[in-house]
């Protein structure tokens, strides 16, 4: 992708001599922003733009660009596209609007224009985006046009909308940070949040990127990167709403909601998510400071009532404030005037007016072993102090790189100090004490991830577990599958136990059942006291209408019973006898697969009360044993599951190997919409788990 962001020509398609026209601004970026490149313009009317003629067609150009910029009506792209691609054009950047956004036609136009780029081996960004703007070569190519260069910094912004990107770019470029890459994604046609995150990877501009996305083209792929990527990833997805919700029919797909999904791939993956713009330039600011090793910090501060404040918030994220050394708190107690400075850790400041003095502080703090990083706020009010003020930020700044531990300096000066201070800065800072300590919170956990942990994927199912590598039989799977398409039909209930069986997940004991006599057969077979299931197309959910019957004990019970549940729907099929397993703690274990990341695999304290607890861990499919295990210490009522209440431990190395299970059959079985296992009931530790019941949707 270097040739799109460090093309060493550009021409802008769509150029004219018209005031409002937007290519103008594009020209504008070019020539005044410093791109060293060679600039060409093309629009129908001809003329001359900031000194460059404007050529009536991409064949006239007298050389052959590396990257157009195409800001023509919808209608035009596509012979654009295929001129440019005829002079030797392999990048492009589509600006204009007018595609699918406007419905059939627009898609329609978008596949003449994948056609095209396929054809020439080109590739676009957008259509329907804002542009991109590479801070290292000048080379800027948005519609919005800059008065001058955007601060350079570490930070990739990618956003599929042009203006969320922008305002996180300004908010960045006035917080000391800077950018380095800039894309507006748009309608991500062509390359999509997979293809910029596999680039920013090995970037060496780039060190924290930033992605606001409303939706995943190649989720999965994206997950997967990110799991390997050894730099700081800040994501702000919205569009929360659950995309498949209206649609799920099972426990597991109304738990694994897409919002959840993405929560849950965050956690895998190593990202840190987001919900607002300020929210990602607070961690942004944090990420640009050297890592904190440790959760000891210091607070130091110019008022007293800021140096509460900041102590309140850093007990609140788990920060200690450990005591300063002797000689540093001697030394701040001599400079003192009115000698009523408060000696400790946070240290009150406020009476000490020499401000290179805080520096020489700081550096001794920093020096100190047993702190991991620094709070420092600087609050004044005073003019004669501004100019010294302004310097502070920097040289805190150059102290924090010497030493490698993080001062995260909080800035409370009047309003027009700060805008003065936005402007001229190169290292961030904050404006407010909560601000920097949730800051540093971010980087702590961050940093206190080893980085081989972080490139090591969690989920690897070709690595044999302690009790040995599960598999289940493919084939005789794929057997099962096809006789039930062929039917064009749901499985029903002891079709999806037939399932189980298949796979070598254990279930309770059971028989199928389509005349009384043999419900009889079955439960004398099976030994009373036993439980009975409707087999019907219409009951999802047996418990809901009364198509369950349980603990029935003797051959009258099961007359009655049978019966009773033949008139519950007039599509029962047979009844599906079980034997009464003793009551114990349960588990939902499940599968669903999502829009954006394909198969994922779920699990949560169980039974009927599932949708209302709410406690699920969720993993991408498939899983091993190990990360299986993780997801059940996940559970916030994982002490169930203990010693409890007299109860043994439960057997959940079973429960995770029904899991593991669960997910082989989502990985290998994209026929497999929604699975649900539920209730899962554990034994003792060491006498295994079984499914009750299973539902499966395709």
């Amino acid at each position: 992708m270097n040739g799109l962001f460090c093309a060493e020509s550009v021409v802008v398609v769509g150029v004219s001599e018209s005031a409002d026209n937007l290519g103008q601004n594009v020209m504008a970026n070019l020539v005044n922003l410093g791109y060293q490149g060679k600039i060409y313009a093309v629009g129908p009317r001809g003329g001359e733009v900031l000194g460059h003629p404007v050529y009536r067609t991409i064949a006239a150009l007298p050389g052959n660009p590396d990257l157009a910029v195409i800001l023509t009506p919808a209608r035009f792209v596509h012979d654009m596209l295929v001129q440019c691609g005829e002079k030797g054009a392999r990048w492009a950047v589509i600006e204009s609007a007018g595609f699918r956004e406007l419905g059939t036609e627009g898609e329609m136009l978008e596949r003449e224009i994948i056609e095209a780029s396929k054809k020439f081996g080109l590739h676009f960004v957008g259509p329907n985006c804002v542009g991109m703007m590479n801070t290292a070569n000048g080379l800027y190519t948005t519609f919005v046009a800059f008065e001058t260069p955007l601060r350079r910094g570490k930070i990739g912004v990618f956003a599929q909308s042009g203006g969320v990107g922008l305002s996180l770019v300004e908010r960045l470029c006035t917080s000391g940070t800077g950018i380095s890459k800039f894309v507006s994604m748009g309608n991500k046609l062509d390359l999509d949040e997979a293809d910029y995150l596999a680039y920013l990877m090995d970037d060496a501009e780039t060190a924290v990127i930033y992605f606001y996305l409303e939706g995943f083209k190649r989720g999965r792929s994206f997950a997967d990167l990110a799991r390997r990527c050894s730099k700081p990833i800040i994501l702000h997805k919205s569009n929360t709403g659950a995309m498949s919700l209206t649609i799920a029919q099972s426990h597991t797909a109304v738990l694994a909601a897409d919002d959840q999904v993405v929560d849950a791939v965050c956690r895998e993956s190593g990202i840190l998510r987001v919900h607002s713009v300020s929210e990602a330039v607070r961690a942004a600011k944090g990420f640009c400071l050297p890592p904190l090793k440790g959760k000891n910090l210091a607070v130091l501060s110019r008022s007293g009532g800021h140096a509460v404040v900041a102590a309140d918030v850093c007990a609140s994220y788990g920060f200690s404030l450990p005591p300063l050394e002797r000689d540093t708190l001697n030394e701040a107690q001599s400079r003192s005037r009115a000698g009523v400075i408060r000696l400790g850790n946070p240290l009150d400041l406020g009476d000490i007016f020499d401000l290179p003095f805080y520096i020489s502080v700081v550096e001794k703090v920093l020096g100190q072993h047993n702190i991991d990083g620094v709070v420092f706020i600087m609050v004044s009010q005073m003019a004669i102090e501004r100019e010294v003020t302004r310097r502070l930020v920097e040289s805190l700044a150059e102290l924090s790189r010497q030493a490698g531990k993080p001062v995260a300096t909080v800035m409370e000066i009047p309003l027009e100090e700060r805008a003065l201070l936005e402007k001229s800065s190169s290292s961030p800072f904050f404006l407010e004490p909560a601000e920097a300590v949730k800051a540093l919170a971010v980087l702590s956990e961050w940093s206190k991830t080893d980085a081989s942990d972080r490139l090591k994927p969690e989920s690897d199912v070709s690595a044999a577990p302690s009790h040995g590598a599960l598999t289940i039989p493919v084939k005789k799977i794929e057997k099962w599958f096809k006789d039930i398409q062929k039917q064009n039909r749901q499985p029903l209930l002891h079709e999806a136990l037939d399932l189980l069986d298949l796979t070598g997940i254990p279930a309770v004991p059971w028989r199928m059942a389509r005349r009384l006599n043999e419900a009889i057969e079955a439960s004398e077979a099976l030994g009373f006291p036993v439980a009975l299931k409707a087999v019907s197309p219409s009951l999802l959910h047996k418990s809901d209408k009364g198509g369950l019957a349980l603990d029935v004990r003797d051959a009258k019970s099961l007359r009655n019973e049978w019966r009773r549940l033949h008139k519950v729907s007039d599509d029962v099929v047979g009844i599906v006898v079980q034997k009464m397993a003793p009551a114990s703690r349960e588990l939902v274990i499940g599968g669903k697969r999502d829009p954006s990341f394909g198969p994922v695999v779920l699990t949560g304290l169980g039974g009927i009360m599932v949708e209302v607890m709410k406690d699920v861990s969720i993993r991408l499919a498939p899983i091993d044993t190990g990360a299986a295990m993780k997801m059940l210490g996940e559970l916030s009522g994982k002490r169930i599951l203990g010693r409890f209440r007299g109860m043994c431990e439960a057997d959940i190395e079973a429960a995770a190997r029904i899991l593991v299970q669960v997910s082989l059959l989502m990985h290998h079985f994209p026929q497999i919409l929604e699975m649900d296992l539920n209730p899962v009931s554990l034994d003792d530790e060491g006498k295994g788990a079984v499914a009750l019941d299973a539902r499966l949707l395709m």
